[in-house]
């Protein structure tokens, strides 16, 4: 009989469904892995909300497990940061698996997501041609996501060995700390240009206390930023920010006109801030923030990143809000396994640096994903985990979802 496993799909607008298939056996380049935990992703949220048609595809797309089984070729195939592959030892695992051959991948390099045609995103929900790289758990290898007891992984994946030190709840933070320290670089001084960089004279605003919002108070504040300010529209949310990055200053600017609000920081910069970081998913914040921003300084976009056909039009002086100022304006979408690695070495380090007081909230069981993810705007939320469990003599916890 054949041995199975569970997985969470999301089959619609707020549907979630927990399916069990085959555990099943590697491609010859491929692998498969125990998963030992996985995060809540905004990107999750954005799924489940999506009344769009679709695959019901398995969710979930931070996630790290044991090797349990290899194919023959999984060693020349699947790129290892950290070690060798090989049965039972832990890796997390870079989201996107890029084709290596469109025009975008010759021209960037390999492993470059964002801007691949043709690439693969573990977790997703909306492809669907008939290979075995698709987002139909129907198909094999039926484990395509976080959110299950397995994962298969294709052959052209990057993924890095856990420490033995590092728990695998702190390792699936690897995707939103990548964004993070994705974001940083993109505030250094590049060559040809008049805008000084991030340095330790940095006066450094983030608008919004998400996740990734104070990942990147983190990285900046480890780095010796002089000054560091957070907005966002709670109190809760502000408080834990403060203590978890040490901001010299946190606003709550709920309550003010978007005029009071760049004054406001305008005020407490004494002309703008050197380095603004936009993590708040509304394109209002966009616009005010771009306003909140130094003559030469440097402006990166987080938030409102992604193409939405659907989301608000403004009309807006595009001269007064976006180049008088001659910022360096950029945002995070492409990213690539050398800048996971700089956030993984960063992970490394989480005895010195409090990651793990990001994760609010931890569950045990796939039946619990649909509540965590309707809890992703709580005053008291900023991230949760899935975490399998282990009895005591080392056996696996039976997931107790239906």
């Amino acid at each position: 009989m054949e041995k199975m496993g569970k997985l969470a799909a999301c089959a619609g607008y707020y549907d979630i469904k927990i399916q069990q298939y085959p555990i099943p056996e590697p491609l010859e380049d491929g692998i498969v892995i125990k998963v030992e935990a996985a995060a809540v992703c905004g990107g999750d949220k954005g799924f489940i909300s999506d009344k769009t048609e679709h695959t019901p595809g398995n969710i979930g797309h931070e996630f790290a497990g044991r090797i349990i089984s290899m194919g023959s070729r999984a060693k020349e195939s699947i790129h290892c940061y950290g070690g060798n592959l090989e049965i039972g030892a832990r890796i997390v695992v870079y989201p996107w698996v890029t084709c290596g051959k469109c025009d975008s991948c010759m021209t960037y390099g390999d492993g470059v997501c964002g801007v691949c045609d043709n690439g693969f995103f573990y977790g997703g929900v909306f492809r669907r041609n008939e290979t075995t790289m698709n987002h139909n758990p129907c198909m094999y290898p039926y484990f395509k996501g976080g959110f299950g007891e397995y994962v298969h992984i294709y052959a052209n994946t990057y993924v890095w060995r856990i420490p033995d030190d590092m728990p695998s709840k702190i390792a699936v933070l690897l995707d939103p700390t990548a964004v993070a320290v994705r974001a940083v670089e993109q505030t250094m001084t590049s060559m040809g240009g008049l805008n000084e960089g991030f340095s330790t004279t940095s006066t450094v605003l983030i608008v919004g206390t998400g996740a990734i919002g104070i990942l990147t108070g983190m990285i900046f504040r480890y780095m010796g930023c002089e000054k560091l300010i957070m907005t966002d529209l709670v109190d809760k949310k502000l408080e834990m920010a403060r203590q978890i990055t040490g901001a010299d200053i946190v606003l709550n600017v709920a309550g003010m006109t978007s005029q009071q609000r760049i004054e406001r920081v305008m005020e407490l910069t004494h002309g703008g801030a050197n380095i603004v970081i936009n993590c708040a998913n509304h394109p209002a914040s966009s616009i005010e923030a771009l306003q909140m921003v130094r003559k030469l300084g440097t402006y990166v976009e987080i938030g409102n990143a992604m193409a939405d056909d659907n989301a608000p039009t403004f009309e807006i002086n595009i001269s007064n809000i976006m180049f008088s100022r001659n910022a360096h304006i950029t945002s995070v979408i492409a990213n690539s396994p050398k800048t996971f690695d700089r956030a993984f070495r960063l992970l490394k380090k989480h005895a010195e640096i409090p990651f793990e007081r990001i994760i609010t909230h931890e569950f045990y069981s796939l039946g619990d994903l649909l509540p965590h993810l309707k809890m992703m705007g709580d005053a008291d939320y900023i991230k949760s985990v899935l975490v399998f469990r282990e009895e005591e003599d080392g056996n696996e916890k039976k997931d107790s979802s239906d």
